[in-house]
């Protein structure tokens, strides 16, 4: 299966570095996400979860995204769904957020989206940039 690598050089800022990589079985979210057609680049991603777990047990998504537009949280609430669902059929998902320990309202979005889509988000505070997987 093809690894899923959006924006790795960083070149457009209205959407987040997305390198989800199958064979480490790990995904990784950087960046704002703003851009006006989210909905079909988190549509992608929901893709590409269902077709890993065809064929995969585990997988691990961590986010460090700082900013997102409502369309964006939509497409981010459609990943954690996705993800939920498969949990529900006995697969192992990790999740986890990076933030900043100063944004209170993105803490806030986070809880919200976890309660949403019924889903543990592991939220790590931290202030430490952090770059794509290669």
């Amino acid at each position: 299966m093809n690894d899923l690598i959006i924006n790795k050089e960083n070149k457009n800022a209205q959407i987040p570095q997305i390198c989800l990589q199958s064979a480490q079985r790990k995904g990784s979210i950087i960046g704002e996400s703003y851009h006006p057609n989210a909905h079909q680049l988190y549509n992608d991603i929901v893709m590409w979860i269902d077709d890993y777990f065809m064929t995969n047990q585990h997988f691990s998504l961590s986010f460090c995204v700082s900013y997102f537009d409502t369309a964006s949280n939509k497409g981010i609430y459609n990943i954690l769904k996705c993800l939920k669902d498969w949990q529900s059929k006995g697969k192992t998902i990790s999740i986890v957020w990076y933030v900043s320990e100063s944004d209170d309202d993105l803490i806030e979005d986070i809880d919200d989206l976890a309660e949403d889509a019924s889903v543990h988000i592991s939220t790590i505070l931290s202030d430490k940039p952090h770059s794509i997987a290669s």
